[in-house]
């Protein structure tokens, strides 16, 4: 048992169980499965932190706002929030801001990954005060400049290995063209947390492609037959000595990438949050 921002005490426990038992869904298109979509959310709901002037972030709950499935940023993840609301019901002291990145935390340690540490104490902002910062010019986004990924990176105040070890989580879910623009996923697996995202990235025969739909331009390979994809952000993961280098080390050594990603997935996540020092740590 732990106490949430309210002070009240919640087993998170259970909730992780709960969480669970909502992650497969044969209504869910092609992978049955709404890992990917959970963390997905608890990442956008993160990725706004500023360290500049600490604004941004978990807290508060933005992602309560009304973004639409076809929302160029956020497509989708309205999808995901109406999927927890069964959890917000069963434990309503759990405020929306904590079980926004429970989730992720949650659908990794079941798709296969590390058991990543997390605190309860986000607060959520009554909707009609939230201060809605600039997104688009915070989160990275897919054919950002290398220099601008970077320095969004940095904002976050996370670092160069902090940026490609969280990229790595790439190896889950797969693009909509009619939400990003973008179409395929990633991998040959996309529902298991692995480091396979870095195998495909070092060994594949990558050609640009322009998607059909949307014109913009992505990566693919064909590894096994079957298409797979690459952003132009992840390419340029290899463009540089210190990034490739980490790639080639976290495609060698998984359970190095599993510790790293999950330091940086905890700052992420935690950015812009203030704890109470009594609060007590999750791990599952």
């Amino acid at each position: 048992m732990a106490t949430g921002a309210n002070h009240v005490a919640i087993d998170y426990r259970a909730v992780a169980q709960r969480i669970s038992n909502l992650l497969p869904d044969e209504n869910v298109p092609k992978d049955h499965h709404w890992g990917p979509s959970f963390v997905r959310l608890a990442w956008h709901s993160s990725a706004t932190y500023s360290a500049a002037d600490n604004s941004g972030g978990s807290n508060g709950a933005y992602m309560r706002l009304e973004f639409k499935t076809n929302d160029p940023l956020h497509g989708g993840l309205d999808l995901a929030r109406t999927r927890l609301e069964p959890v917000k019901t069963e434990f309503p002291a759990i405020t929306y801001a904590d079980l926004y990145t429970f989730c992720g935390i949650v659908a990794i340690k079941e798709m296969g990954g590390p058991a990543i540490p997390w605190r309860p104490g986000r607060k959520d902002i009554d909707v009609k005060n939230l201060k809605v910062v600039e997104q688009a010019g915070r989160f990275p986004l897919p054919d950002d400049t290398k220099e601008t990924v970077h320095e969004k990176f940095k904002r976050m105040g996370l670092t160069r290995q902090d940026m490609v070890a969280l990229m790595g989580g790439h190896v889950l879910g797969r693009c909509h063209v009619e939400r990003s623009g973008y179409d395929g996923q990633w991998v040959d697996d996309p529902i298991k947390f692995s480091n396979e995202f870095y195998e495909e990235l070092l060994e594949d025969d990558w050609k640009p492609a322009v998607v059909e739909g949307s014109g913009k331009q992505q990566f693919e390979a064909y590894p096994e037959g079957e298409k797979l994809m690459m952003l132009p952000t992840d390419m340029q993961l290899l463009e540089d000595e210190d990034t490739r280098r980490l790639c080639q080390l976290y495609k060698e050594d998984q359970e190095r990438w599993f510790k790293d990603f999950s330091d940086a997935f905890v700052k992420l996540l935690e950015g812009g949050v203030h704890f109470d020092e009594s609060v007590e740590t999750v791990v599952l």
